[in-house]
């Protein structure tokens, strides 16, 4: 490796900070009421409805339409498709097949203040049922319709008279719609083609030649905007029949007043933490990766708020702030191995600028094959749960096509995030660390070994303590019983819980029901709470709203409940509010038994991406680490993270927090978080295999391996951990206390990944490498008896 030069880390420093100034102020100028955004800030993120509050809306058949359940699940999924194609990755969609509704619920658009929330709801409801005529009348004869459009795009469209650039709708067509589109066009050349959209034309060009490639465009008066907008509906599908709003309402967030606030204070805190952290155990090493974490979670901020003003704001919610946290730990976990890396160079006497080269060598195959492991994750949640019609999606078609055109937003925005932050892991804690530390490595100043972790040249005392202490070695492997004893116990434990109190299911896979009340004044969501508690001994979700075509103040009380709350339950309730909030006004707006939202679906459609992303772990692992026996090795790491899903669902049952896509984020989280910690031992196992060959057994192969390691899994863990208890602590002092039910499962997730990481998958692996060798001699020597 080439010595880095000194200024190199001063110009890495400044753009990160550049880039940092951008991300947060962004770029736009301003005339008169005209804005035009060149670099998004993040002002422009939209926050999930978790964390801030959004609106609310409820759809019924129009004209009295008497729809089927079938149909209602069918305008409930168009409604769904449309939100995730318009980057609105946190909403609650909900059917009432009784009442024949749709309720709906969605996060405020970025840069809310110029918001238009009735706009917003108007356009999910449009039917945008588009149609292709002959001749340019309402009544021409319908050539095809939307439903044979395979993909919109918005294009730019330079004019050949004028020379302006405009933007133009691309369609293309599936085979059916290519040769209805190619007879029509070769039979009405000179003639035009209307297209409507419901009643309304909106193009009607001349046919000049007849079209048999599938593709056309549809030209107009449009912006970028405007012709998005229409492409996302296409996109999404038509309602099977017309919707009517009934009701319109802003709410608040759905984890509690403050809740944004709470979160930003939470990163805040926990970040500055993690880089005090990494900077008193690794010193000048720890000092740079902190700077390399803040450069990967500025350009993760960048990713979501959209940065460039042509590119969509992304929805962040709770699973996606999770999915940051994950990528940073993937962050750390990168910076920590180099450190290490460099730390046993430097003690084994290798120069300073020796050991960083050898370090970041070294460090290179574990942090790619965790990282890319994964990778695989990420774009198995975003292709399960994202837009239908997105490439991953697309690709990965053949695995969830029995799942129809199903999305979940919280989901995908978890795959979202944790790619992005994997991919900047590659960016800020690989390339621009090292580029820093080399650099900071030829300043006088710098160049003191102990700076790094190494020894002072005369400091013999320490040299003779870190050889002693390396001699020595866990016995991992020979007190495997234990730990395969200690983790059945706790599976019982939670069998038990399960039997004999069951689980808190949520209303999105249980089903329920959903009250809105009007009142006046003030009232607290705490107190409510109490009140249902008291008088009906039901556990409720209680949310503030503002109806913005009458001005009422409401409450919504959300409800798991399979059975729904009786009308009996729902009179003794109401006067427990007028009894409780007298002064207050408190008046039914509305009573709705909602059924589960897709749930089993959803939970099944989970089942499969965990198993899709297992055979794809199982399958990289086998060829990465062939030399010792991959398969095993790959098998037994989703045994480990079967077991990490296990004490994440003994945590829930115990706690009682309640069942819901929170939990199947975490679940998800910890599959990508667990496998990370699982890899490094499993290179250090190969490398040392490649080192010593069969000097040592396999038994103190692992063992050395593992303790050779453990510093890693232990501080890594440490900042992750870190910063999900900081979330805890800071959204209970906010009051947002419904938020301990996704931090705090996510700790006992990644405690568990580091103890099945170091303690169950490789004691598993050597138990079946033993078990193989012994049948392999008994083989051997039955043949040998038999000749």
């Amino acid at each position: 490796m080439k010595r880095g030069k000194k200024p190199v880390f001063f110009i890495v420093l400044l753009c990160i900070a550049a880039f940092a100034y951008l991300t947060y102020a962004g770029i736009g100028t301003q005339y008169g009421d005209i804005k035009t955004t060149y670099i998004k800030g993040v002002d422009e993120i939209r926050w999930g409805i978790d964390i801030q509050g959004g609106v609310n809306a409820t759809f019924e058949p129009a004209d009295d339409y008497d729809a089927s359940e079938k149909e209602i699940d069918a305008a409930k999924a168009v409604i769904e498709q449309r939100l995730v194609s318009l980057n609105i990755t946190d909403s609650d969609v909900y059917a009432d097949y009784n009442k024949k509704r749709v309720m709906v619920s969605f996060p405020w658009q970025a840069g809310e203040e110029s918001f238009d929330p009735e706009e917003a709801v108007s356009e999910l409801g449009e039917t945008a049922l588009l149609t292709f005529r002959k001749g340019s009348e309402a009544t021409g004869e319908e050539i095809l319709t939307g439903t044979s459009v395979q993909s919109a795009e918005a294009v730019p469209y330079q004019d050949k008279e004028s020379g302006e650039t405009t933007y133009v709708v691309s369609l293309e067509f599936d085979s059916d719609g290519s040769k209805a589109f190619a007879s029509a066009t070769a039979e009405l050349i000179g003639s035009p083609i209307s297209i409507w959209m419901d009643d309304k034309c909106i193009s009607a060009p001349k046919v000049n030649s007849a079209i048999t490639d599938g593709k056309c465009q549809i030209e107009g008066d449009f912006t970028y905007d405007s012709a998005k907008a229409l492409a996302d509906k296409i996109n999404a599908g038509s309602l099977p029949f017309k919707l009517e709003t009934t009701s319109t309402n802003i709410i608040s967030a759905t984890l509690g007043e403050g809740a944004r606030t709470a979160m930003i204070i939470a990163g805040a805190i926990a970040f500055i933490m993690i880089a005090l952290y990494m900077t008193l155990v690794y010193k000048l090493p720890g000092f740079v990766a902190s700077l390399a974490l803040f450069g990967q979670v500025v350009g993760t901020i960048a990713c979501i708020s959209g940065f460039f003003g042509n590119i969509e704001s992304f929805t962040l919610t709770i699973p996606g702030i999770a999915g940051i946290i994950l990528a940073i730990g993937m962050g750390v976990d990168a910076n920590v191995i180099t450190a290490e890396r460099i730390k046993e160079e430097l003690r084994s006497g290798k120069t300073l600028n020796g050991a960083i080269e050898l370090g970041y060598k070294r460090a290179w195959s574990a942090v790619f094959d965790g990282n890319i492991t994964v990778v695989f994750v990420a774009i198995i949640l975003m292709g399960a749960f994202g837009p239908t019609d997105g490439i991953f999606a697309t690709f990965l078609k053949p695995i969830f096509f029995a799942f129809g055109a199903a999305t979940a937003g919280t989901i995908y925005s978890l795959g979202y995030t944790l790619l992005v932050g994997i991919i900047l892991n590659f960016v800020f804690g690989i390339f621009c660390s090292r580029l820093m530390l080399s650099s900071l490595a030829q300043f006088k100043c710098f160049k003191k070994r102990t700076l790094y972790g190494g020894f002072a040249d005369d400091d013999e005392t320490a040299k003779e303590k870190y050889e002693a202490a390396k001699a020595k070695r866990l016995n991992v492997v020979g007190n495997k019983k234990k730990f395969y004893a200690a983790s059945v116990a706790l599976f019982v434990a939670f069998g038990i819980v399960t039997a004999v109190f069951g689980l808190s299911v949520a209303i999105e896979f249980k089903g329920g029901t959903i009250i809105s009340y009007t009142y006046t004044g003030s009232i607290e969501t705490s107190d409510v709470e109490k009140t249902v508690k008291d008088s009906i001994s039901e556990d409720v979700i209680v949310t503030k709203g503002t109806n913005f075509s009458s001005d009422d103040t409401t409450i919504k009380l959300s409800f798991s409940s399979k059975e729904g709350i009786s009308d009996d339950k729902q009179a003794t309730l109401a006067a427990a509010l007028k009894e409780k909030f007298p002064d207050n006004e408190i008046e039914l707006l509305e009573s709705s038994d909602v059924s589960a939202s897709n749930g089993m679906e959803f939970f099944f459609k989970c089942l499969v991406a965990v198993a899709a992303a297992a055979v794809i772990t199982i399958i990289y692992i086998a060829f990465r680490f062939r030399k010792i026996g991959g398969l095993s090795a790959g098998v037994f790491s989703v045994v480990a993270l079967i077991h990490d899903m296990i004490m994440v669902y003994g945590c829930f049952a115990i706690c009682r927090f309640d069942i819901n896509a929170n939990f199947m984020a975490v679940l998800l989280t910890i599959l990508g978080y667990s496998i990370n910690a699982t890899i490094i031992i499993y290179d250090r196992i190969r490398e040392n295999r490649r080192l010593y060959g069969n000097k040592y057994s396999l038994d103190e192969m692992v063992n050395m391996s593992i303790t050779q390691t453990l510093g890693r899994s232990i501080n890594t863990t440490v900042t992750t951990v870190m910063a999900m208890a900081t979330v805890c602590i800071v959204c209970t002092v906010y009051g947002v206390s419904s938020i301990i039910s996704f931090a705090f499962p996510l700790i006992i997730g990644m405690i568990a990944g580091v103890y099945s990481s170091n303690c169950i998958a490789p004691t598993l692996w050597v138990a079946w490498q033993d078990h193989k060798s012994k049948a392999a001699k008994k083989a051997g020597y039955t043949g040998k008896k038999k000749k």
